[in-house]
This record gives C-alpha cells, structure tokens and sequence, in this order.
C-alpha cells in the first residue's frame, strides 16, 4: 500500500494566508514573513507554509481527512523559517489545538493592524517551492536516513573502542620497556628500548581481531544507511551534491573503521575521528540544504578514472541495488525480468568470498535479494522460479536461492515447502564422489554445507562426505578447498584492506575430519597436529600445488 501525501495548497489558498497575516505565528517571535536585504533593499522571503495536520500519512499531526480539507486554509499556518521546523521536530509539544490558537492570534493581529504582505502568483510559487523542500525534511526517508546515519556513528564508535583498547596496551607495555633501560649515545642523546615482536604480536593481533570485529557490524549499518541515501536521491534530485557527499563519507568512515595507522600513538586514530567528523557534517549539511537554507556545494574528492582502479563488480553492485527495494518494503509488484538477472547473478556472486568485505553483494545477499523481488509473485509462479533455481549452477548458488525461498515466516507457504525439499533432494541426488560436483563451489563451499546441514543434520553431511573420501581420495584436496573458511588480510603496518585467505580456524561440525586425518597421514605425513592444524597444513599444500600446477587440478579454480 502506498504512502499518503495530499496535493500542495493551490497559489490562490498562499496569497490568502499572506493577505491575512504580517509576522511569525508563534506568539514569541517578532520574525516578519519577508525581510528587507541589507544589500539591495529587496524583500526576501522569511517564512514557510506550514500544515497544522501533516501532508504525508506518518507526519507530524497527522489525521486522515479529505484532499482538499488538509489544503485548505484552515489547516495551514504562516511561521518563520526556523519555528517552521520546530513545531514538526518536536510534534508532541506543539499539538493541533495550539498551532489553531496561533493562527487565531495571527489573524487577529492583522485585523488590529492592518499589516500583511499582499503578493503575487511568482512569490506565491516562490512560497510552494520554498514549502515543499521544507516539507520534504520530514518523508519518512529523509527522517529515516537521519536515524540510520546516526545509528552508522554510534555503531562505529562504540566498536572502536575495543581497537582503542589493545593500542593502550600497547603504549603501556611500550612506556614500561623504556622505563626499564637507561642508556645515552655518545653525544648524550637518551636511548630507548622497545618492546620485542614477542610482546607486540599479541597486541597487533588483537587490533586486528577488534577491527574484524567492527566491520562486522559497521558494514550491515553502513548498508542500511546507503539504501536510504538511495531514496532520498531519487525523491529530491536538487539534493544530490549533498547526497553524494554523504555516500562519500560513510565510505570513508568504513574504510578507516577497517583501519588503524600502525602504532599505538593516539594519532593512530586521527582518520577515523576525521572520518567521523566528516560524516556529521555531511548529514548536516544535507538537512540544511533540505530546509531549503545557503549550504556551500560541497567539495568532493576527485575520483581517479585509472582504468585499473575500475570497480570489476559495479554492474553487480548496480543490480543488487536495483533489487533493494523490493526486500525494504513488501508492497512492491513482482519484476519477472529483474527477478531471473538477479538470481542469474548468483553465479557471479558465488566467485565472492563470504567476508565483512563482500557482505552487502555476497552469495547470501544476492540470494535473498532475488527471493525478496519474487515476494509478490503468483503462487504458480513462485513454484515455478523454485524449480529454476534448482537447477542453477555452481550448486553453491541453488542452495543459497533455495535456503533463502524456503526462509518464509509461513511455514505452510507451499513455495517454501517445496523449497525445503527440493534442497533436500539437491544434497541427496548430487553424486559428491564426482569431481564435477565440486566445480565452481570452491569459495563459497562451506557455505553451501552449512546449508545442507541445517537441512540435514551436521552427521548425515559427514557421513556422506567420509563415504565419499572412502571411495574417492583423490576428492580430498578439493574437499579441504572447497569447504575452508575465509579471513581478510590485513597490512601490518597500516591495517589496510590487501587480500584474502583461507583458513580452518574453526573446524564446522559436519567435515569428516577423521577421514581427512586418515588420508592425511599418506599425503603430508603430520602426525600428532590438532585438527585445526592438519587441515591448515592440507590447506596450504593444496593451493600451493594448484597454483604451481593448474592444469593438473582442473576441478578446482582457486580465487585468492
């Protein structure tokens, strides 16, 4: 169902208000509806149209009633610029009743006075176009990009104190090794000693574990604040410097929230407080030039055109972008074409590692995404897009699509039931002892076993898969590959986004470590490792194998 908004008042209705009325409503201020330029003499418009029962359905004061009641004179109120956005900011302290209370005053002064501000249909169109910018600050996603870049900030600095933290340590720990050796140079110049890599690992590790960390909730809310960027850009294209601003900021806030300068001096943090800061005076900006008030166009850096520094996944981006809405709202008509391009997308999408980097356009995003823009869908039709997807290739791809549609709150809803079964049927007809099967599930393959596994159960997964290693050994080294977990790489010095890689950090429930610990005895030889340790050795020998040879593991194609 779509929003409500009524029409804007006619000219006609703006010319009665200012031939009824000379000064702000509000019965404290003396502000005039138009003010003379110290410069040229002109008059220059000081006031705004404002609706004592909000426009937009959700507004402030709000009550349904007719079209042409809520713009009509006696539901409008002439008040100066910035009273004008204190009765809507704060709705529950200027009630209906009051803002009628005004308005009786308002007119009765005129009535003693006998001053107004007769003017023309162009100013009474200067008035609308002046009113409507500053009714546009409370749609619900202009109110709503407010809360959510606020929400971005507190997030990002509440998960960085954690990093801020391990940095203490790390001066404390540097203070005390100085304190611990006295010594000059020959031209009496003090000598310090600092804290050995033994000492430091342990601190460096835990900043990079913090930053992890904080991507991890930074992005998801960095996400949510860009959709509704998106819509305010589309809603008030007079804004869209500002807006692009603003996108420019929350990418720079995650950038250095992924970050640290590489020492535990509080200079380290300089970025991120500057991205911060930047970031506030962004949205800042962006509500004053929505208010319609003298914001300076704001200076973007220049982006480098270097055709190596072109995003290889912006249309992906561009796609999923499209798709947004769709799992935003749920009144949204199904889009058959944009339904099949974004779930034809999850082969592209299944080449991503499954990391805080890729989170927002992702094997599990684009997934959800393509399920979300077939909400509406006729149930025919919905069965119908379930037996696509279980057909779709790499597996990894069908399982996200068919995990994601079997995901409805209704349990009985018969797309998601046959869903459910038809990713049953998936893990349960694949031949798994078949090289084939394992093409193209190199990056996202643990995920697609999880998937299996909560469908299953974490035993049946590792039964089957120790059965497979029984039979086929060779499968071992793609098995270790396809189901490792991935990490970000990080430059140790400035914390920086390089790489990724593979890690069994943690070793999933449901891999038939014991058969792999079997074979590995004949492939490397270790004995006596943990798991986790057997797996990583087996780990690395297989990517290092692949990359010295490729053409001899065809089944496999290893992304790094």
């Amino acid at each position: 169902m779509t929003s409500t908004v009524y029409p804007l008042p006619t000219p006609s209705t703006v010319r009665q208000l200012y031939g009824s009325a000379f000064r702000c409503a509000h019965p404290e201020c003396s502000r005039p509806l138009y003010k003379l330029s110290d410069d040229t003499g002109d008059r220059l418009l000081n006031s705004r149209v404002a609706h004592i029962h909000a426009r937009r359905k959700g507004g402030p004061r709000w009550v349904a009633m007719p079209a042409e009641e809520n713009r009509a004179f006696d539901n409008l109120v002439l008040l100066c610029i910035e009273h004008s956005y204190e009765i809507d900011e704060a709705p529950d302290l200027y009630p209906a009743e009051m803002l009628r209370e005004w308005k009786t005053a308002q007119i009765a002064e005129y009535d003693r006075l006998q001053r107004n501000w007769p003017i023309s249909d162009d100013e009474a169109t200067e008035v609308l176009v002046a009113s409507e910018a500053f009714d546009a600050l409370h749609t619900p996603a202009t109110v709503e990009l407010v809360r959510r870049i606020e929400a971005l900030r507190l997030v990002a600095e509440r998960t960085r104190q954690p990093a801020r933290s391990w940095a203490r340590r790390w001066q404390q720990l540097r203070e005390q090794t100085r304190r611990s050796f006295t010594a000059w140079d020959e031209d009496g110049n003090p000598l310090y000693a600092e804290p050995s890599e033994m000492e430091l690992r342990p601190m460096r590790e835990g900043i990079q574990a913090a930053l992890t960390e904080a991507l991890d909730e930074v992005g998801p809310a960095a996400e949510k604040a860009r959709i509704e960027l998106a819509a305010v850009k589309v809603t008030r294209k007079q804004l869209a410097p500002w807006c692009d601003a603003l996108a420019w900021a929350i990418t720079e806030l995650i950038d250095t929230a992924s970050a640290w300068a590489g020492g535990p001096e509080p200079a380290s943090d300089d970025a991120f407080e500057s991205a911060l800061r930047g970031l506030q005076r962004s949205i800042d900006d962006l509500v004053r030039a929505t208010r319609g008030e003298d914001v300076e166009p704001p200076n973007i850096p220049p982006v480098a055109t270097v055709v190596e520094d072109v995003d290889p996944l912006a249309e992906h981006r561009c796609l999923l972008d499209e798709a947004r809405p769709f799992h935003r709202v749920s009144h949204r008509p199904y889009d058959s074409d944009l339904r099949e391009r974004v779930a034809a997308a999850t082969s592209r999408a299944a080449d991503l590692p499954p990391t805080a980097h890729f989170l927002a356009i992702g094997l599990d995003t684009t997934a959800a995404l393509a399920v979300a823009v077939a909400g509406n869908a006729p149930e025919d039709e919905r069965l119908d897009l379930v037996e696509r997807d279980r057909r779709r290739l790499p597996i990894c791809a069908a399982a996200a699509l068919l995990q994601e549609a079997s995901r409805q709150p209704n349990k009985q809803d018969i797309a998601a039931v046959t869903a459910r079964q038809h990713l049953l049927s998936l893990w349960s007809e694949t031949d798994w002892a078949s090289k084939d099967s394992w093409r193209g599930n190199d990056v996202n393959g643990q995920s697609m076993m999880w998937a299996f596994a909560r469908a299953t159960s974490d035993a049946e997964v590792r039964d089957r898969l120790t059965d497979v290693l029984k039979t086929e050994p060779q499968l071992l080294m793609s098995i270790v590959v396809s189901c490792a977990g991935w990490v970000e790489k990080l430059d140790s010095s400035t914390w920086n986004l390089v790489g990724f890689d593979r890690t069994y950090r943690e070793v999933p429930p449901w891999l038939p470590v014991t058969a792999i610990r079997t074979l590995a005895a004949n492939a490397l030889g270790h004995v006596g490792l943990r798991d986790t340790e057997v797996l990583d050795a087996l780990l690395r020998h297989a990517l290092r194998d692949i990359e010295e040879h490729p053409q001899t593991s065809p089944e496999i194609s290893v992304r790094r």
